[in-house]
Order: C-alpha cells, then structure tokens, then sequence
C-alpha cells in the first residue's frame, strides 16, 4: 500500500492522473488512455530510457562524443528502445 501511494502522488504531480479526496474520492486519468504513452510513464516512474548518461537529456556533452567507438551502438539501441514504448499507448495495455 505504502508503495501505491508513492507511485500515485508521483503520477498526480506530474498530471498524468487526478486525486479526488474525500467520500467517493479515488484517482481518474486525466487524459484519454490512447493519449499516454507507455514511454513517457516509464521515464516518469524510472527516469530516463537513455542506456548511457552521455545519451540522457540534461546531461553535458561528452569530450569523446566524436571518437567513442561504441557511441553508435548506444544511439542506435537507445532508439529502438525509445521509439518501442513511444510508440505502445496506455489503452494498448488493455
């Protein structure tokens, strides 16, 4: 239990679901399941999808960006990996 509500109040405040408290009260989503992605949910709960930090938003470039012999194979994995869950929906899930 204690665990679902921190995953709740996570989703509340980042507007993916509205909290209602009180008599009646519960939790509703607060767009249309075919308007989530199960990417974003994800990066949301677990953080980025990026499988190295040199490919995560926010982080500076790195100075071996143009020599790194395995960038390539990152870049192209992190694509497949992103495009895979931006591409399912929540209402796909069901």
């Amino acid at each position: 239990k204690k665990y679902l509500e921190i995953i709740v109040k996570d989703l509340v405040r980042s507007h993916l679901i509205i909290g209602t408290s009180g008599k009646g009260g519960g939790y509703k989503l607060s767009r249309l399941p075919e308007d989530y992605t199960v990417g974003e949910i994800i990066e949301l709960m677990e953080g980025t999808l990026a499988p190295v930090a040199c490919l995560a938003d926010g982080n500076p470039e790195c100075p071996r960006k143009d020599i790194c012999k395995t960038r390539p194979l990152w870049v192209e994995y992190y694509s497949m990996k992103h495009n895979f869950f931006y591409s399912k929906k929540l209402c796909d899930l069901f």
